[in-house]
Formats: C-alpha cells, sequence, structure tokens
C-alpha cells in the first residue's frame, strides 16, 4: 500500500509470468514459439593467491540477465541468451573482496566492449584479466567496555565502495579498493550503538579527508578513535496483558516530513527501548507501530513533529525515563468508485488517499493500487481529518484530485467535511466518487530547436493551492500531465540539458509566466515551450491565462500603466470578472487621458470622498471635468459614491463626456432590445456603440442587448478603453 505507482503490479505480473514458463516441463514449449538462443564463453585470469571461482560474469545490459560463476581453470559459460547487444561485468564474490570489478574490456561501462549474440550463434573468446586493488587499513579505538568487532569501516571512492569488518583488537584491512581518494567511514550498525560514526579523521561526510589508494598497494595508519555516543531509554507503557511491537526514530528535524532520522531502534513487547548513536542536541522521538493495534505517534502521544517536545542529551549522555503511552489506533476506510481512467487499468481506479490534520500537517496516507477498490487508512490518533483522494504530488493519476464528499480541488480544502475517529474506532464508509481530471499536452525543445527528451514538465499553481502535476517529455519532445481540476495553472519545464527552466507562455523569466485554463475532462493543448525561441517577456496578470477573453486588451491596458492590478506572495492579479468600482473608473480614466496635470482641490466636493481617499486626486478630476457629477443628496449635498459598482448605462456615460461629448444624432430607432428611445443615457449608450466602442450581446431573431443596468466587468472594461483609445487615443 506504500507504492507510488502502478509499476509493481506490472512487475509482479512479469514475474509471475516468469516463474510460469520456467517452470514448464523440459522439452515442453512455452505458449510462443522460442527463438534459437546462443552464448557466450570465455576465460577469467586472477593473480595467483586469489580464488578464480568466486569470480561472477554476469550480462549486466542486454535481452537476458544472467549470471555465472567461473569454474577452477576460470573459465564460463553464459548459455541460452537471446539474440542482442550484451556488456559483460566481472565481480569478486569473494569475502573479503580483493579484486577490482571490471567490464569486459574496460574498468568504465560506457567504454567497455559490447559482445553481440546472434540467434544459435556461440561467442568464445571472450578472456577477460582482473587486478587486485588498493587496501586501506588501520586500527580502531573505543571506549572502555566497547567490543570494536563491532564497528564495520566503509571506503568510497570513484570506483565504488567496499567494507570491512573490525577484528576483536580493533585492526582492520578494507581490500578491493580502486584507483583515487576514498573517503572512509567507521559505523557501529549495532543497535543501540555505544559509538559515534564518524568519516575519518573525525569529521562528517562533507569535512572528511580523502585517502589516496593506488591499485595493487596498501595504505596504512588510518586510524580512528571513536567517541561515547549518547543514548536515549525510555517506555511506550500498554494495558497489562497487551503488547508493543514497533521501532523508534530519532529524529533532528528542521523538516520532520522527510523521514530523515539520526538513529532508530526495536521497541520490545513491554514498550521497553533504547536508542544510541547521537551527537549532543536535542530532538524529536516518532514512535511508529508494525500492527493495527496502536496509534504512530510523536513523543508526547501527538500526530506532528511540531507539537512534540524535545528531548536533550550532552555528548556521551545515557539520558533514561521518557515516557509515553500507547493510544489505541483508530482507522478510517472506504471505497473508491467512478470513471475509469483513460488507457488500459486493473479492476480499481488507483489512487493516493491522505489523512490530513485541522491545521493542514499530513497525518497519515496510502496508496490504493489499481488492483483495488478500498482503502484503510490506519495507526491514526484519535482526532478530526480531512480526507484527500488524490493530492499526493508524487502519485502520478488520471483522477482530479477531491477531498471527501466528493469536493473537487477546485472548490478548496478549506472547506471539506471533517471525518472524526475515535481512540480504537474503525470509520468505515468514507467513500469518494472520482472523475478523470483534465489534461495539458504540448513539447518542449532545446536550444536548437530539437524535441527535447526526459525534461520533467510541472504543472503547478503559486500558491500551492493546487497539487502539483507533472510529466517527462518523450523522445520526440511531447508530453502529457494528467489528473487536472478545473482553474489556473502554470507550467515549467526543467531545465534537464539546458541553463535553465522555461515557463509557459514561452518565457525564461517566471515573474512572466502566463497561466493557462484547465477543466475536468478536457484536454488543453498548451502549444510549444522552445529555448530557441523563448524570450524574458513581459509581466502580465496571473489569473488572465492565455486565451482568455479580452486578454490582449488586457495585456494593454497593464502595459500602459492604466490598471497595475494587486501584487502579493510573488502573483499579480487582475481579477477580471470582479466589477469596475467607481474609485478605480475614476482612475483608470485619469490614466487613459495620459496623467494630465491637475492640483486636487483642498476642499473634496463629495461629502462620502475625504481627502486623502484613494484615488482622491482622481475622481476630483473627474468631476473637475464634468465627466461625473455625482449625485445630489436630499440636503443638497454631492456624493460620489466611490464603491458602488459602475454600471454599462453609466460606463457609456463616462466615454462619451471623455471624448468631449462629440456632436452626436442618436438614431430614431435603438440598436438594442434593451435600450428603448430616451432611456436615461440613451444617446450616450448609442453613441459608444456608434463608435465600435462597445459590440452588445447578439440575442435571438437577430437582435442586440446592451445590459444597462448590469455592472462592468475589469475585463471588458480592458476592451472599451482599448477600443476608445485606438478611436480617440489619449485627451
Amino acid at each position: 500500500m506504500k507504492g507510488k505507482s502502478r509499476g509493481r503490479f506490472r512487475l509482479a505480473l512479469t514475474l509471475l509470468a516468469a516463474l510460469f514458463l520456467g517452470a514448464l516441463p523440459a522439452g515442453l514449449a512455452s505458449p510462443a514459439v522460442a527463438a534459437a538462443t546462443g552464448s557466450i564463453s570465455g576465460t577469467v585470469t586472477v593473480p595467483v593467491g586469489t580464488d578464480v571461482t568466486k569470480i561472477m560474469v554476469a550480462t549486466l545490459a542486454g535481452p537476458t540477465q544472467k549470471n555465472v560463476w567461473a569454474d577452477a581453470e576460470g573459465k564460463f559459460l553464459l548459455p541460452a541468451l537471446e539474440a542482442g547487444q550484451y556488456n559483460l561485468q566481472f565481480v569478486d564474490t569473494a569475502n573479503p573482496m580483493q579484486l577490482l570489478p571490471t567490464f569486459y574490456g574496460n574498468r568504465d561501462r560506457d567504454q567497455s566492449t559490447v559482445v553481440t549474440v546472434t540467434a544459435g550463434s556461440a561467442v568464445t573468446g571472450i578472456s577477460q584479466a582482473m587486478s587486485i586493488g588498493g587496501t586501506i587499513a588501520g586500527k580502531v579505538s573505543v571506549p572502555a567496555g566497547v567490543n570494536p568487532a563491532g564497528v564495520t569501516v566503509v571506503a568510497g571512492g570513484p570506483s565504488g565502495t567496499n567494507s570491512s569488518a573490525v577484528n576483536n583488537d580493533g585492526t582492520y584491512v578494507v581490500r578491493g579498493l580502486g584507483a583515487g581518494g576514498h573517503k572512509v567511514y567507521f559505523v557501529h550498525y549495532g543497535q543501540p550503538s555505544p559509538v559515534l560514526s564518524t568519516y575519518y579523521p573525525g569529521a562528517s561526510l562533507d569535512g572528511a579527508t580523502l585517502v589516496p589508494v593506488t591499485e595493487g598497494a596498501g595504505v596504512t595508519g588510518i586510524n580512528q578513535v571513536m567517541q561515547p555516543a549518547a543514548m536515549i531509554s525510555g517506555q511506550v507503557s500498554v494495558p497489562v496483558g497487551s503488547s508493543y511491537d514497533g521501532q523508534v526514530t530519532v529524529e533532528a528535524g528542521p523538516d520532520f516530513t522527510k523521514n530523515n532520522f539520526v538513529s532508530t531502534a526495536f521497541i520490545g513487547a513491554d514498550g521497553r527501548f533504547t536508542v544510541g548513536g547521537l551527537p549532543a542536541g536535542k530532538y524529536k522521538l516518532h514512535f511508529r507501530t508494525n500492527n493495527q493495534k496502536w496509534a504512530n505517534m510523536w513523543h508526547g502521544a501527538v500526530a506532528v513533529a511540531d507539537k512534540s517536545p524535545w528531548v536533550s542529551v550532552a555528548a556521551g549522555e545515557q539520558l533514561t525515563g521518557v515516557t509515553d503511552s500507547a493510544v489505541a489506533a483508530a482507522s478510517v476506510s472506504g471505497s473508491v468508485s467512478g470513471q475509469p481512467a483513460p488507457g488500459p487499468t486493473m479492476s480499481g481506479p488507483g489512487m493516493s488517499i491522505t489523512a490530513i490534520m485541522q491545521d493542514g500537517t499530513v497525518a497519515a496516507s496510502t496508496v490504493m493500487e489499481t488492483s483495488q477498490t478500498t482503502y484503510a487508512i490506519r495507526n491514526l490518533l484519535p482526532g478530526s481529518y480531512r480526507i484527500q483522494f488524490n493530492r499526493d504530488p508524487d502519485f502520478v493519476s488520471s483522477y482530479e484530485a477531491q477531498s471527501y464528499k466528493d469536493l473537487p480541488e477546485s472548490s478548496g480544502t478549506a472547506g471539506a467535511t471533517l471525518v472524526t475517529a475515535q481512540a480504537g474506532q474503525a470509520v468505515s464508509n468514507i467513500n469518494a466518487t472520482v472523475r478523470t481530471g483534465g489534461t495539458f499536452t504540448g513539447k518542449v525543445l532545446d536550444s536548437k530547436g530539437r524535441p527535447l527528451a526526459n525534461a520533467r514538465i510541472n504543472v503547478y499553481t503559486k500558491d500551492g493551492s493546487l497539487i502539483t502535476r507533472f510529466d517527462y517529455s518523450m523522445a520526440d519532445g511531447t508530453f502529457k500531465v494528467t489528473g487536472l481540476t478545473t482553474g489556473l495553472y502554470f507550467v515549467s519545464a526543467e531545465e534537464g540539458a539546458e541553463s535553465g527552466p522555461i515557463f509557459s507562455g514561452n518565457v525564461l523569466n517566471e515573474a512572466n509566466a502566463r497561466s493557462i485554463s484547465a477543466a475536468v475532462g478536457q484536454n488543453t493543448d498548451i502549444g510549444t515551450l522552445s529555448y530557441a525561441t523563448a524570450t524574458a517577456g513581459k509581466q502580465g496578470f496571473d489569473d488572465v491565462p492565455l486565451g482568455a477573453q479580452f486578454q490582449d486588451e488586457i495585456q494593454w491596458l497593464a502595459d500602459k500603466g492604466i490598471s497595475t492590478g494587486w501584487e502579493a506572495n510573488g502573483s499579480r492579479t487582475y481579477q477580471p470578472l470582479s466589477p469596475v468600482n467607481r474609485d478605480a473608473m475614476a482612475a483608470f480614466m485619469y490614466r487613459l487621458a495620459g496623467k494630465p496635470a491637475f492640483t486636487a482641490p483642498v476642499v473634496t466636493p463629495f461629502k462620502d470622498l475625504p481627502v486623502g481617499t484613494q484615488f482622491y486626486k482622481e475622481i476630483t478630476w473627474l468631476a473637475d471635468k464634468g465627466i461625473s457629477t455625482g449625485w445630489e443628496e436630499a440636503d443638497k449635498s454631492k456624493t460620489y459614491r466611490p464603491l458602488q459598482p459602475v454600471n454599462r448605462d453609466a460606463m457609456a456615460a463616462f466615454m462619451y463626456r471623455l471624448a468631449g461629448e462629440p456632436a452626436f444624432t442618436a438614431p430614431k430607432v435603438s440598436p438594442f432590445v434593451d435600450v428603448p428611445v430616451g432611456a436615461q443615457f440613451y444617446k450616450e449608450i448609442t453613441w459608444l456603440a456608434a463608435q465600435g466602442i462597445s459590440t452588445g450581446w447578439a440575442e435571438a431573431g437577430n437582435t442586440k442587448s446592451f445590459r444597462p443596468l448590469q455592472p462592468v466587468n475589469r475585463d471588458a472594461m480592458a476592451a472599451f478603453m482599448f477600443r476608445y483609445n485606438t478611436k480617440f487615443g489619449s485627451i
């Protein structure tokens, strides 16, 4: 249940098929007609004093995977090989290993000689000489009472890694090392480890000293003094008659979601544990069980590390008395049904299911394979959880992400229905009905215009509100990312062989990337991302996707500085479907007019517009030019109503006045079914239509409507101003 894809299921089927065919009696043909096979044979030569029968010869690459051992004369035979090209590897399997592993013809696989086998052929004369590697030797010193034989020495260098156990007297020899610098690691694998693991000469991995090795030669004197480790002991208490089965990990953070533990130990049936191998510092303890009886938890019986108390130890300290009480586990289970995913599937949909705490922390998760239609999340602490389906970014699925009660990801997760489980309670029937999400398809090209293969394509949101989906480009540069909810996404192709990522809109600067609209069950072709033609781009608005209505007019508005939109957390938005308020309309018109010189009055002309209010200068300029007269109230005062949306009829009046109230004779027959002759602003509306600034809506019977009392949305506002500027320019 912890797999991340359906590949394991297909692998299991492959293995079962192999076992079945391998079990056929001799002489009985498999269901398919077997093709003629070939063989490879030869001789291995080893230095005097080494055992040639310990040399394994393997087809590391090729149609048939097989390995054999050389005989006492060094001869080997790899039989029953399918036709194809093979890389042969020769490895010393003796303990300790003394000879250096090699490929046929060269130590480096990329430079090795390929052996070609044809159907029915016997390739002979494949001879390979093996050489003795270098050695690193020294002595390990441990604190009193510690057996040095519990320590293992590991040497890693350019040609790989070898290890050696330490003798009872503290001496060791690591053999079979290739030429070059090696980092030497001293580790006590037993638990509780009484000593600290370290790199020679008592350093971290980054600070380790490279020990130079020559093939066939020995380096001595690589000695190491092992320092005493701190230990933490305690007990997870269980009721009388019960037992515990699990392990404890000691983690240092700061990110406790990555399972990067410092040390670990098994917990006894009585709940007692001791963890060693710890440097001085502060830690958090994580208890995980191996059965369904007890909840997984952090020290303090909490579900997340942030709420768990720190446990501090000094150098070499043996801290005791850390106690917790086991909590009876809760579980959540259910079934998943719905649309089958595109392409071949097994009987179930296959997806990730996650239990999220109310603060947004992941408490537990599981993966439902394609062969399943039910799931269970076990070992939960009692509490309330949001159960999410297909919101694990590492699990590739065609299904739209959602929360319990079929709440799609596009609706947000904060309003998801909580599932409450008591200690020991099994909550069932937390079911989901899934549906196939949207897809993005496209192509990515390199800096020479060629298809770019194996580039990771990410489909994401800047604020992380929607789960990032990904795919890798094919050999022809094409890609398909699935499982998208309805909403706006950005697309990036990660670096690969190029100098940096490329983003939707075919730009190299993420701030200038263009969003793309996805819809459940629909495919969107985002076009080509090409390093050959990409530019830095220019910043638009993140909520105005490519292909959106009035996208060019909105971009023009931004380029001219008429609308700056809103900026927060690295995102710039325009809110195209929001109504335009009267104060913002004044600002738009002032900027459209070229920001003419104007000194705002020291006394406001509108009682609902205090001096210094946002857009005070722009609103008073509008009034000064007679573009807006406001309203006369019962007390003879005037108001502007700055936060009231602008209706389309008033918008026509504003623009007519902004143009200088040009001579115009209104038509005797209205062009709009919902604007009768003589209606308020009839002249202004028909003037707007005559200039092509507003086209209205096509209605039944070849008629048109203007919808005069409908508020003007910000996207339509951009269109009006773009057309006005095209016709009249700024004043």
